[in-house]
C-alpha cells in the first residue's frame, strides 16, 4: 500500500513544480513587457522634449517685435545618442531618436534650416529666418 502514495507524491510534487515554473515565467514575461514599453516611452518622450526646445524658442520669437535675434545650442548627442533634427518645407520640425520620429508642425512664417550646434533665429519683417550657425562637429 505505501507504494502507491509515493508514486502519488511524486506526481503531486512535479504538477506544483510545473505550477509554480508556469507562474515565474508569467510575471518575467509581463515585467520584461513593462521595462520594454517603459524603455521606449523614455526614448519618445525625449524626442519630444528636443522638439518642445526649438518649439519654444520658436513661439517665443513670433511674440516679440521685428529685430528679435536669438542664438540658441542644440545637442549633438543626448543621453550619449546621436539624433537628427530638420526643418521641412518650412512647416515641419522633425527630430530622430533612436528610431523615433517626433514631428511638429510649425507657425507660417518661418523660414530656414536647423541642426545640431549652434543655431539662430531673426525676426524680420514678421518671418522667422533660422540658420545653423556652427554645427557641431
Amino acid at each position: 500500500m505505501n507504494k502507491p502514495k509515493k508514486s502519488q507524491f511524486a506526481i503531486e510534487f512535479v504538477i506544483l513544480i510545473t505550477l509554480m515554473l508556469t507562474i515565474f515565467l508569467g510575471f518575467f514575461a509581463v515585467i520584461s513587457y513593462r521595462t520594454s514599453e517603459f524603455e521606449e516611452s523614455k526614448k519618445q518622450q525625449t524626442a519630444g522634449n528636443i522638439a518642445s526646445l526649438v518649439d519654444n524658442e520658436i513661439k517665443l520669437a513670433k511674440l516679440v517685435n521685428d529685430g528679435y535675434e536669438i542664438t540658441f545650442k542644440i545637442p549633438k548627442r543626448i543621453n550619449g545618442n546621436i539624433y537628427t533634427i530638420e526643418l521641412i518645407d518650412n512647416r515641419e520640425l522633425v527630430v530622430t531618436y533612436l528610431g523615433y520620429e517626433h514631428v511638429l508642425f510649425l507657425p507660417e512664417n518661418v523660414q530656414g534650416d536647423i541642426g545640431t550646434g549652434l543655431n539662430e533665429i531673426k525676426k524680420i519683417g514678421n518671418i522667422l529666418l533660422i540658420s545653423n550657425i556652427e554645427p557641431s562637429s
